[in-house]
């Protein structure tokens, strides 16, 4: 569903410009709206300009939106130095760091500004919206958005209700969603980590776990997931697949593998590690494979094209 003409009339606020942040305002600006961003780093700010430029350039190399959608867009996207250049926005998008006191912060600050039928979404990975609402003066217009990244490509986005959100900030979150060329996944309730994060670390706890016992190492691990699970995933989901390949044989292999699995609830000792020796990933080139400097970008370029042919699938089996 495009912007209306009313629509664009508000901008569309956004709190935070850092890797999340950046690609949600490619995102937004990918599909015509008017931005006004806000980042207390006012040097994380300006750094972004060079950012979205590129982004934009890339997604119409890539025909996913028109040329005519990039010329002009540093017209249609202001960076304010407060909260307070939020107020002519009607829906407001967070994306701070994962700290529950910083955002109750920035919320405070918002409510202050915007009129009260802005809708104001999160882009948290886990903490519940029922938690962000509490306190808030208008705890109904409040709604989680978990993005996925990079943001301007992935149709991928879910929304969540808090136990508070009404049914109109819902309605209003899925139409924008669908605006900006997302497949919206709409929650039925308020769960810690949503759906698709708890799918995702249930299946990294199992991973670490297999390696720590000494089962594989990591490549092996590695290998076996991106050849089975990684094949099919695109095409379908654990339910579709399931119904393709046979339901009684998953019944029947449950029953003995599901009290084998991993239930640990500490952090695994293999995350610990790596944390502690400071590893980021291709971020710093220190992660679970040894790096480069050189190699670490070549792989950050890689996910990049994988994920814009990624978007030509899922654009294909969008249901």
């Amino acid at each position: 569903m495009p912007p209306t003409k009313k629509d664009l009339l508000r901008p569309i606020g956004l709190i935070g410009l850092g890797l999340m942040g950046r690609g949600i305002a490619a995102c937004l600006l990918a599909q015509g709206w008017n931005v006004v961003a806000y980042d207390r780093a006012q040097a994380r700010g300006r750094e972004s300009i060079r950012h979205l430029g590129h982004a934009l350039r890339e997604l119409a190399h890539r025909g996913i939106i028109s040329k005519e959608r990039v010329r002009g867009w540093r017209r249609r996207f202001e960076i304010t130095d407060s909260v307070a250049g939020l107020a002519v926005c009607g829906f407001v998008i967070e994306s701070v760091v994962e700290d529950l006191r910083i955002k109750g912060e920035i919320f405070k600050e918002v409510e202050r500004v915007v009129s009260p039928d802005a809708v104001v979404a999160s882009n948290t990975s886990s903490i519940p919206i029922t938690v962000l609402q509490a306190g808030r003066k208008h705890p109904g217009r409040f709604v989680g958005m978990h993005w996925g990244e990079p943001a301007q490509i992935m149709r991928y986005l879910e929304i969540i209700p808090g136990r508070r959100t009404t049914k109109g900030t819902l309605r209003m979150a899925r139409q924008f969603a669908e605006s900006c060329g997302k497949e919206p996944t709409v929650l039925r309730e308020d769960i810690c980590g949503f759906l698709s994060n708890r799918m995702m670390y249930a299946m990294i706890r199992e991973a670490m776990h297999l390696v720590e016992a000494g089962v594989a190492d990591i490549e092996s691990v590695d290998r076996s997931f991106r050849n089975d699970i990684g094949w099919w995933a695109l095409l379908a989901g654990p339910f579709r697949w399931m119904d393709l390949t046979g339901i009684p044989a998953y019944a029947a292999v449950m029953e003995g593998l599901l009290p084998k699995l991993c239930n640990e609830r500490k952090v695994p000792r293999l995350m610990r590690e790596a944390v502690s020796r400071g590893a980021k990933g291709v971020a710093n080139a220190k992660g679970f494979y040894p790096y480069t400097r050189k190699s670490a970008r070549q792989w950050e370029k890689d996910w990049v094209e994988f994920t814009y042919d990624i978007r030509k699938l899922a654009d294909k089996y969008a249901r």
